[in-house]
């Protein structure tokens, strides 16, 4: 393996882990806001006391969510520098890796429409429906939801394709 596709390797790992705790962070924070509110302890519980408790649910629910877009915002930038600085090196390789260079290449693409598209779209939307919530606004907040979803699948998928061949290219 040359030292280029090496570091390549070494970067796109770290793209595929950062996936996946990503995943996990986003889908435990609106639970652990929900978690706390069932059980605030006494401390917290007096500060919450003031709001009604649908109302102190929503507080920590918006709290969850912008702790997500505040995640996902810099993530979404991390994942960009990440996505040039892996389709230089591939592109860089000798003997040039098509497939390689495809699979990077089509890993920044989404992470641009994810980043620059979807993400802000999805948190912009979120804090508009945790304070007045209807119908259509909830059904767009889930179809892009989803498009972010599959299209972050599709993206680990190269990843974990991509890392795969050049480990077995050894």
């Amino acid at each position: 393996m040359h030292r280029k596709q090496a570091i390549a390797l070494a970067l796109v790992s770290v793209w595929i882990g950062w996936t996946l705790f990503m995943w996990f962070a986003a889908t435990r924070s609106f639970r652990t806001a929900s978690r706390v509110f069932q059980n605030p302890g006494p401390q917290f519980e007096e500060v919450l006391r003031p709001l009604s408790g649908s109302s102190a649910l929503t507080v920590l629910h918006h709290f969850a969510g912008e702790v997500n877009a505040t995640y996902f915002r810099a993530y979404g930038l991390a994942q960009i520098v990440l996505g040039v600085v892996v389709l230089l090196l591939v592109s860089w390789q000798t003997p040039r890796d098509t497939a390689g260079l495809a699979l990077a290449g089509l890993m920044l693409a989404l992470v641009v429409i994810l980043a620059l598209w979807i993400a802000p779209q999805i948190a912009s939307l979120g804090r508009s429906l945790d304070f007045s919530p209807s119908s259509a606004q909830a059904s767009h907040f889930w179809t892009l939801h989803g498009a972010y979803t599959g299209l972050d699948s599709v993206k680990l998928l190269a990843g974990i394709v991509l890392a795969v061949r050049w480990i077995l290219m050894v």
